[in-house]
């Protein structure tokens, strides 16, 4: 088994600042399989520029594989969280990638959310990361896909998006060095809770953040480490607030694909 360190930060306009709150930091349980291997024929946009694929998921099949991704099944009440992630709050079907939240109390947590993570399966030193995605609205939802260092520390942390929920047109992305050194972006014009493809290209040098092909923030490189994906739908919390009585339940966040590159001049 894996030990997982979650640090889910937040992050802010056309603007870079340090003021953004620390939201979560709690050890998870997840499970460790075989990489699944590559399909070396794929060929697509990035491929024919240079990039090799490393990882994909179309979410194609009705179940979702457990060579590509842990299911999460962790509570933690740190910074005010309300959910529970459970493997169940996860499904594959309809051709995406379904993570439910539900206001359905599981031990003393009053809702239900789900995560996954490929830690232990993919995790990756530089490269491309492109996921085509939409998220849940609502008081109270931080849907997010994020990175986290193989070593299991906290930092450094790349945020490729985040929302929260009741302000659907404004999408962060976010650098976190250290606990409290961190550069961001919030992207306004964009509305998270319809389909966009939201891209990281990760250079020794430096992030570049993008939505649908347009780059929306670049900062200098935070991590030479190998760093895993997150996604995920917390409820709750010192930043998003809680959920009141406008917030719709069941929501789910939807992924219609995951795909990871590596580049040449970049290994």
């Amino acid at each position: 088994m894996i030990f997982l360190v979650v640090y889910l930060a937040g992050c802010s306009d056309d603007f870079t600042s340090s003021q953004i709150p620390n939201l979560e930091n709690k050890a998870v349980v997840v499970s460790h399989e075989n990489i699944k291997t590559i399909d070396s024929s794929y060929v697509d946009e990035h491929t024919k520029s240079g990039w090799t694929l490393t990882f994909h998921d179309e979410f194609e099949q009705s179940k979702l594989s457990s060579l590509q991704w842990n299911k999460v099944n962790s509570g933690y009440k740190e910074h005010g969280r309300l959910h529970y992630y459970l493997p169940e709050q996860v499904d594959s079907s309809s051709g995406t990638l379904k993570l439910h939240v539900n206001k359905k109390p599981y031990k003393d947590f009053p809702y239900r959310s789900g995560a996954v993570t490929t830690q232990g399966l993919h995790e990756q030193l530089y490269g491309k990361f492109e996921i085509r995605a939409k998220f849940p609205s609502g008081q109270g939802l931080f849907p997010a896909i994020w990175l986290l260092p193989s070593n299991n520390q906290p930092y450094p942390e790349i945020d490729i998006v985040e929302m929260l929920g009741q302000q659907p047109k404004e999408l962060w992305h976010v650098a976190h060095k250290n606990d409290g050194e961190r550069d961001y972006k919030l992207t306004r014009g964009f509305d998270g809770s319809e389909w966009h493809i939201y891209t990281l290209d990760w250079h020794e040098n430096e992030l570049i953040f993008y939505i649908d092909g347009h780059e929306k923030f670049r900062t200098p490189n935070i991590s030479n480490t190998p760093m895993y994906l997150w996604m995920n739908v917390a409820v709750g919390g010192t930043w998003v607030g809680d959920p009141n009585e406008k917030t719709i339940f069941p929501s789910s966040m939807e992924v219609d694909y995951v795909r990871i590159y590596s580049k040449n001049s970049d290994e």
